[in-house]
């Protein structure tokens, strides 16, 4: 069997950003035993995500094993099942923070926008490769825009306008990078001003309401803006170093509503200080330049759309979960890539990375 070589500076990416995020729920959890005086919610989300961890990483291990290209066989049936899965969603779903994002199955619930991410993905890629005989480049263009609105509009139902952005800004990405001219640039520029001023119509009042608070968060201190507040208050409260163990008050007495998921940056703040928060972002930095190194080392223009969507989905998850808790975007309910707490988001982000290495390893080696 031919030796397959690893592109070790992403996989070592990917294994630091784990650690940092698992690292976090520890050192939260001995700040609350410390303050509280016994272990509370961080060292149960500390277990969890560990449990959650062996499970991704069994999956991870698994993909290595079928070469990417047998993907295109599954894109149409993948495609078609999580659509009918958000529609799932909608008529059963379980709510949570305003939202209806889950279908409950026994103890567990099953987040159908999570797993859309990389379908959309692959399913844009798919049809951007469709072979030029069959099909031409416009038409191309055209019905992969139209692949990707159905799973937006049915994730801004729920409501979710965080995911349904991710999921609309890696699908553009990927469109956008795939040799279109000036003209059709443009086009696609025209369209998706058209296309956000009918969401901002379409929006909820609330959702209305997130980003007006996000342009000035004092204007509602006790409502929309209580969150954005005491999440940046907690971010510059780590100083340089972070307050650490004996120091951290707004983790162990959770001034900051979800911080272990929407808000886990200003989690890191408060921890590890501006030191800390610098290390994470540059990590990130790490982990999309290394995706880079991989992109620039393929031929297979269908690989080569698929690592574009995972960059996107990563640098926009990271960008706006960054940007909500120190107030410089609105806040939309996106976790932080491989950090913040949630079995099935570390699952789609290892396996996603599985992806790439899957994708560098098997670049070589002959279609089937």
């Amino acid at each position: 069997m031919k030796p397959h070589r690893l592109p070790f500076v992403f996989i070592i990416a990917v294994l630091l950003l784990i650690v940092f995020g698992l690292a976090t729920f520890y050192v939260a959890s001995l700040a609350e035993r410390y303050t509280l005086g016994h272990f509370g919610s961080y060292y149960a989300y500390f277990k969890k995500t560990l449990m959650f961890l062996a499970f991704s990483l069994v999956a991870a291990a698994l993909l290595q094993f079928v070469n990417y290209r047998v993907y295109r066989y599954f894109v149409v049936p993948a495609y078609v099942m999580q659509a009918v899965l958000l529609v799932l969603v909608l008529l059963f779903g379980q709510g949570l923070y305003g939202s209806r994002r889950w279908i409950p199955i026994g103890p567990f619930g099953l987040q159908p926008s999570e797993y859309a991410k990389l379908i959309v993905i692959a399913a844009v890629a798919f049809i951007l490769t469709i072979r030029a005989q069959k099909v031409g480049l416009g038409s191309r263009v055209l019905l992969s825009a139209l692949a990707a609105v159905p799973p937006v509009l049915l994730v801004m139902r729920q409501p979710d306008l965080g995911t349904a952005s991710i999921l609309l800004g890696a699908s553009v990405m990927i469109i956008a990078h795939f040799r279109l001219t000036r003209k059709q640039l443009t086009a696609l520029g025209l369209i998706l001003i058209i296309a956000a001023v009918g969401i901002w119509f379409s929006l909820s009042p609330e959702q209305h309401s997130r980003i007006e608070t996000f342009l000035d968060p004092q204007s509602d201190p006790l409502g929309d803006g209580y969150n954005v507040i005491q999440s940046i208050v907690a971010t510059g409260s780590g100083g340089l170093w972070g307050r650490g163990i004996r120091g951290s008050t707004q983790a162990p007495l959770s001034f900051v509503p979800v911080q272990y998921a929407d808000f886990v940056f200003s989690l890191v703040g408060e921890l590890f200080g501006f030191v800390g928060s610098t290390i994470l972002v540059l990590l990130f930095v790490l982990l999309l330049w290394s995706t880079y190194l991989v992109f620039r080392s393929l031929t297979d223009d269908f690989a080569r759309l698929i690592v574009v969507g995972i960059a996107s989905m990563w640098f926009l998850q990271a960008a706006v979960n960054m940007g909500m808790a120190v107030g410089l975007s609105p806040v939309t309910g996106i976790p932080l890539p491989f950090i913040s707490y949630g079995g099935q988001s570390l699952l789609v982000h290892i396996v996603a990375a599985s992806i790439v290495v899957n994708v560098y390893r098997t670049r070589d080696e002959l279609r089937f």
